[in-house]
């Protein structure tokens, strides 16, 4: 046996031998490190190439073979999963976000990720798993898997609420999980839009026009060239075009946007090609621009909310509201007959729907009012609240794209509400006076509906 194979059984047999400082050790933890950044096939390490290339970086060094690969990254797995279960089980309390998915070979998964704010006031973000789930999808199916995960990882009792899409059986699921019930808002405002696409006649026959002069550019070896070539000759950086997918009503924004901005080019192109496929007309193309003026909001809104690393929840109600503000705004200048309005009267009569759910959903202002006129005849809090308020009022508002957590860690010495008992106040209204009563106070106050 040589010395090579000598050296991958010893690997082989155990694989913690790579931690234990050497050179060969801090390659070993490098190519490690690369399997798992990029995605790389255990089979890397057997890639002529690739062994080329590490025989010229070290002629010594001797790579690991598959098993033995295999066997490092799985170490690595749980020595990260064990920290990031010991950084969620340090959270005072958290909610997760599930989804469910089904592969192109029909294999269905469910994802769950948990959100929490650490002791630095940071908002933190850890994936529970992601689970092959060959069960029905019913609601106890789904209610067991996600209980599950909340004991696996130490939380069944810290999570106070689960974020969802509003399927069905996810409704029931969270009943049954007795936690409090939040719809994704971007998942929301994708149905908005979709189902107002929908009772649009005129725009989805514009939309079927759009993608077959956009399927031209995409799959036609010769349109694709073509208009690269004419985008080029106008001194212009070279796009392709973009084509919609039918559950994601922002990629037909996109396609819509990218056709828009390439409309002289496309026509161009499009005149010098053998097809039958029609250019739009003026008129198509001003019904486009006006369509994207309308959809520009839930745009930016859906991107707004799509953040990572930031809170969201609180932007809800307001930029539902806003959404709705933007749009009405919009119509008054637009004509009745044409697709525009249309789209937007129909957005505008679903965003008023899904705000009267909104804020009629749970009991949230029903119960800052009990709160309120059960304690207020009885102690000093309504006043102290209010001198709290007013002192919030005072200051100068934060940026909106700034982090409103940097705005609690920074401001803690002001005997504010901490950042981690907000996570709480749900699960201790009947104790914590400050969320509840604040803002019942400025509801009072400035008459909010």
């Amino acid at each position: 046996m040589t010395e090579d194979r000598k050296e991958r059984k010893k690997i082989e047999r155990n694989p913690f031998v790579y931690y234990t400082g050497s050179r060969k050790a801090m390659v070993d933890e490098a190519v490690v490190n690369m399997i798992i950044k990029d995605s790389q096939p255990f089979s890397v390490v057997e890639d002529v190439g690739f062994r080329e290339l590490m025989h010229l970086m070290d002629p010594n060094y001797i790579l690991p073979s598959r098993k033995a690969l295999k066997a490092m990254v799985d170490i690595k797995y749980q020595e990260a999963k064990e920290k990031a279960r010991e950084q969620v089980q340090k959270a005072v309390a958290g909610s997760l976000t599930s989804d469910m998915w089904t592969s192109i070979n029909m294999d269905a998964y469910l994802a769950v990720t948990c959100h929490f704010i650490d002791d630095e006031d940071q908002l933190c973000t850890t994936l529970l798993g992601v689970q092959h789930f060959p069960k029905a999808h019913t609601a106890e199916n789904l209610a067991a898997g996600h209980v599950q995960l909340m004991e696996e990882w130490g939380i069944r009792d810290k999570v106070k609420c689960l974020v969802t899409d509003g399927a069905s059986n996810m409704n029931a699921c969270v009943r049954q999980l007795n936690v409090r019930h939040a719809i994704c808002i971007a998942h929301t405002i994708n149905l908005i839009v979709r189902k107002s696409f929908d009772d649009v006649e005129g725009l989805n026959e514009l939309r079927q026009k759009c993608r077959r002069l956009v399927t031209l550019f995409r799959t036609s070896t010769t349109a694709k060239e073509r208009l690269v070539q004419v985008q080029e000759h106008m001194g212009r950086q070279p796009y392709k075009m973009i084509i919609e997918v039918d559950m994601r009503w922002i990629s037909t924004f996109l396609m819509l946007q990218r056709l828009y901005e390439l409309r002289e080019p496309v026509g161009a192109a499009l005149a010098s090609l053998k097809t039958d496929i029609t250019p739009l007309t003026a008129a198509e193309y001003d019904s486009v621009n006006n369509t994207l003026s309308v959809l520009a909001p839930f745009h930016q809104a859906t991107v707004e909310v799509s953040a990572e690393k930031r809170v969201s929840s609180s932007k809800v109600i307001p930029l539902m509201k806003m959404l709705h503000h933007a749009i009405t705004n919009k119509m008054h200048t637009m004509n009745a007959s044409t697709i525009a309005r249309q789209l937007g009267d129909n957005l505008v009569r679903r965003l008023r729907d899904h705000m009267s759910s909104l804020e009629s959903a749970g009991e949230l202002w029903r119960l800052l009012d009990d709160t309120i006129n059960s304690s207020g005849s009885s102690s000093s809090v309504v006043a102290d609240a209010v001198i709290e308020v007013d002192r919030y009022l005072a200051e100068t508002n934060i940026s909106r794209d700034e982090d409103p957590l940097v705005y609690w860690h920074g401001h803690k010495a002001m005997d504010q509400l901490d950042a981690k008992d907000v996570e709480q106040t749900r699960k201790r209204a009947h104790t914590r006076i400050n969320v509840e009563r604040v803002i019942g106070c400025m509801r009072t106050k400035f008459n909010i509906k």
